[in-house]
């Protein structure tokens, strides 16, 4: 179904229920709501939103409330409604990478979540009516496939035992990262020895300079942030999705064997694994602390404070 169908109905819907004086307000086309994954597949998912402005910048501290409509060969068929609660972390509008070239990155401090929904295959839309601190309510909208099976290692898979590079191989930290300020202690152990010894761990696939993904938020800062204050019970592991020789000599974006092994298609991909070894949480795109933070605390067993 093309998109301009998809957004045509949500348009003449809030357009029609203004002029009866009720329904959801009007759509405002000086606001894209941009889905901050790429793979939503079948079953409960997370699914985040960031709202930008026609200058490029991030709507925050709006109340939003999502309509879900799955769009039938027949029909569309409304499925549910939620609430969508913000989420904000800090952001980088712009990364020098290597080369010399610069990459101006989405203005993603703000998402909005809608943490437990559940999804069919199939094409659907979401209605986000938005209602800012100042100023009137508006209606965005943005459409997405749902897959027929996950692409990432999903909840409850076993974790691969990847031989991630450490800093007892590397010549130095800078061969295993390009975060502008790495944390050593992200980069001491492989995922293999942390499952060997059966510890709980947080396994990010994030890279700082070589980021595609159209929210990339500074996932390993957050990360980083996490390791100082659970370091003590969970391993936190950075690992570079991307072959890092290849990418600075060549500037070719080729998944390394450990992202291969997790199966994953895009970055960046944050993956919570318990003390048995299974994937507890997943988290693909842009994640808070606040978000991130009660997965670890599950596995870590100790309470948020």
């Amino acid at each position: 179904m093309p998109r301009r169908r998809l957004l045509g109905l949500a348009a003449a819907a809030a357009v029609g229920g203004a002029a009866a004086g009720c329904g959801p307000p009007p759509v405002n086309p000086n606001v894209s709501a941009l889905l901050t994954v790429t793979e939503v597949p079948p079953g409960e998912q997370r699914l985040g939103f960031a709202l930008i402005d026609a200058d490029g910048a991030a709507v925050q501290e709006a109340r939003v409330r999502v309509r879900f409509v799955q769009l039938l060969a027949q029909d569309d068929v409304f499925r549910f409604e939620a609430p969508a609660r913000e989420y904000v972390v800090d952001h980088a509008p712009s990364r020098q990478h290597h080369g010399g070239g610069i990459h101006l990155h989405v203005d993603s401090r703000s998402y909005y979540l809608v943490a437990d929904g559940s999804y069919t295959p199939g094409l659907w839309r979401a209605d986000l009516e938005v209602h800012p601190p100042d100023g009137e309510p508006y209606t965005v909208s943005s459409a997405f496939q749902v897959r027929g099976a996950p692409g990432a290692l999903p909840v409850g898979a076993q974790a691969p035992a990847s031989r991630n590079p450490t800093l007892r191989e590397a010549a130095s930290i800078e061969d295993l990262t390009t975060a502008e300020e790495p944390l050593a202690a992200l980069y001491q152990h492989s995922v293999a020895e942390a499952l060997a010894r059966g510890e709980p761990l947080v396994a990010a696939f994030s890279t700082p300079a070589f980021c595609v993904a159209r929210t990339c938020g500074p996932v390993t800062e957050v990360v980083a942030a996490l390791a100082r204050r659970y370091g003590d019970r969970v391993r936190f592991i950075h690992v570079e999705p991307y072959d890092l020789p290849l990418a600075r000599s060549e500037g070719r974006l080729v998944f390394s064997g450990a992202a291969l092994e997790w199966r994953l298609e895009t970055e960046p991909w944050v993956f919570v694994v318990d003390a048995d070894g299974r994937i507890a949480a997943r988290f693909e795109g842009i994640v808070s602390a606040q978000e991130l933070e009660p997965a670890i605390a599950r596995v870590a067993g100790r309470p948020l404070a």
